[in-house]
This record gives C-alpha cells, sequence and structure tokens, in this order.
C-alpha cells in the first residue's frame, strides 16, 4: 500500500468519544490511503472473448493514522483516538487543506486499534487504524 506524507496544509479531524470532531492535524505527519475504491463483478458469458466487470459497491477500505503523541488533556490525539476504540464515528480529511473549494474527503469510520509506539532516545508516536463503514464522500469544503 503507498503512504502519502502529509503536507503543511493537510486537515484531519476525528470525532471523539462524544461525537464532537477534533482537529488532528498540528500532530498527524502519515495518513495511509483514504478515498473511494470500489468492488467487481465478473459478468463474462460464455461468448464473450474476454474478461466483462460491472462496477460494484463500494470497499470497506482500511487506513491508518501517524504522528506525534501528545497527551494534552482535551484535545491531543491520546485522549481523542484511546476514547474511540471500538467505536464508529466521523472522520474529515482535506489532503490541501480545510478552505473553502478544497477537496473533501468524509466518512464514517470504526476505529479497530491505537498505540503508543516509543523507542530509547526517539520521539513517542501513535498509530491509529480505522475500518470504513458505509460509504466514503468525496465533495469539498464549504
Amino acid at each position: 500500500m503507498a503512504k502519502y506524507p502529509v503536507v503543511g496544509s493537510s486537515y484531519i479531524e476525528v470525532d471523539d468519544s462524544g461525537g464532537t470532531p477534533r482537529v488532528l492535524s498540528p500532530y498527524v505527519d502519515e495518513i495511509e490511503p483514504l478515498g473511494e475504491e470500489v468492488s467487481f463483478l465478473d459478468v463474462t458469458g460464455l461468448n464473450d472473448t474476454a474478461r466483462r466487470i460491472i462496477s460494484g459497491v463500494q470497499v470497506g477500505q482500511e487506513f491508518l493514522l501517524r504522528g506525534v503523541f501528545d497527551d494534552t488533556a482535551s484535545s491531543g490525539p491520546d485522549v481523542v483516538l484511546s476514547g474511540i476504540v471500538g467505536q464508529i464515528g466521523t472522520i474529515s480529511y482535506g489532503p490541501a487543506g480545510s478552505g473553502s473549494g478544497r477537496r473533501k474527503v468524509t466518512g464514517e469510520f470504526l476505529c479497530l486499534e491505537y498505540r503508543v509506539i516509543s523507542k530509547v532516545g526517539n520521539q513517542v508516536r501513535f498509530e491509529a487504524r480505522f475500518k470504513q463503514d458505509d460509504v466514503v464522500a468525496l465533495t469539498s469544503w464549504a
């Protein structure tokens, strides 16, 4: 899977355990793929000379957030992400920021795991893994 480095203007918000969107952009430095993907159905018939397919339903994709650990009481990634493991919430992502007219990727996601990663002499980091629930919308920020 390709990984996309988060540029300085990227924007991401994740619902906390109470359903309030929390901006995690200052802490996140890597987002694994987040967008749209569909499955396909093979409809090849006996008289076809090549494989034939049609579009299926949207695929329930997984993605990762990685970044710098911060345990600030109400807004840091530790309090937000540790409180939503096993819950479904809204995630909104703006690859080029949240300015009017910029691309917005929004969907409902189940938080599968949250981990704190540290090595002696290195920065403490976090990783959170999510699984898509229902469709992802590709729209624009208002």
